[in-house]
């Protein structure tokens, strides 16, 4: 990893790579995309304005910015996606247009070394817009891969990035602010949580050691939200605090799942796919997470 483009690279998850990226390697350049300018200058104050961070305006949906930012590069993180679930539903036109025409152009027009994609567990057995996307820009990574041997085409699968901008610990805190009560769907429900640097590390991991061709599963816990939300009380609200439960949404799932152990690229030391199953993280860790937010 000498010159290397992060799509997405002012988002959360960015963020945090590009800072780790730069305390590892004096010699690296990285140029990060996106078309949120605010966000890229925070990006650009979190790094100290480093000069090996170079930042630019545009957007993966358009072939020319595409052009511009991969040339010389080669390493490709793809991070940049249309996340919100209710939106990419109201809106599939333009998560299509983001999630699979942004992937296509970036896997037409690179030319490097290492390509890798970010994905999600909302990808295995899509029930909505965002994981059917999702699932299409596996698809296509994994089949440059085959149509490519030399160069190393992977993808990253997790499930949510603990604290994570748009996440619902930041709703929760607004709601306790605001009107002292947390909104839930369900409190039974479960869902796949990995802390953001242990992501990063894993990311980092893979540029080095990863094969072509194959998914990668960090290992991560598993949480119900009745537990974040009694954690959010807890630690945020008071005894008047309210956990007010709304129900299920259209297509939404109980419990998530990770991978399917028939797929032979699936590369995991996961035991069990499913989010009901999985080891749990304990309320005195989730704190430590939400806390460390």
């Amino acid at each position: 990893m000498n010159k290397v483009l992060i799509t997405g690279g002012a988002g959360f998850l960015g963020r945090h790579l590009i800072k780790r990226l730069l305390d590892k390697n004096t010699k690296i350049e990285i140029r990060a995309i996106s078309r949120q300018e605010n966000e890229i200058v925070e990006m650009m104050v979190a790094c100290n304005n480093d000069n090996r961070l170079k930042p630019i305006i545009g957007d993966v949906r358009d072939p020319d910015s595409v052009k511009y930012a991969v040339g010389g590069i080669d390493t490709l993180i793809h991070l940049a996606a249309m996340k919100h679930i209710d939106f990419c539903d109201m809106y599939p036109s333009e998560a299509i247009s983001t999630n699979i025409l942004g992937t296509m152009n970036l896997l037409k027009l690179f030319d490097g070394d290492t390509f890798v994609g970010m994905s999600t567990d909302k990808a295995v057995e899509a029930t909505g817009c965002y994981g059917a996307t999702k699932l299409i820009l596996e698809r296509l990574i994994l089949e440059q891969a085959e149509k490519n041997p030399k160069r190393r085409y992977i993808v990253v699968r997790s499930g949510n990035i603990f604290g994570s901008s748009g996440s619902v610990i930041q709703k929760w805190k607004k709601q306790i602010k605001q009107n002292n009560r947390v909104t839930v769907t369900n409190l039974e429900m479960t869902r796949f949580y990995i802390d953001v640097n242990t992501l990063v590390d894993f990311i980092i991991r893979i540029i080095n050691k990863g094969k072509t061709g194959k998914i990668y599963i960090p290992f991560q816990k598993t949480a119900s939200l009745g537990d974040l939300a009694k954690a959010m009380v807890e630690l945020y609200g008071n005894r008047k605090t309210k956990i007010e439960v709304t129900g299920l949404r259209g297509g939404e799932k109980m419990h998530e799942h990770l991978f399917l152990p028939s797929r032979k690229e699936v590369v995991t030391d996961l035991k069990n796919e499913y989010s009901e199953h999985g080891d749990r993280i304990s309320l005195d860790e989730i704190k430590v997470w939400i806390s460390n937010c």
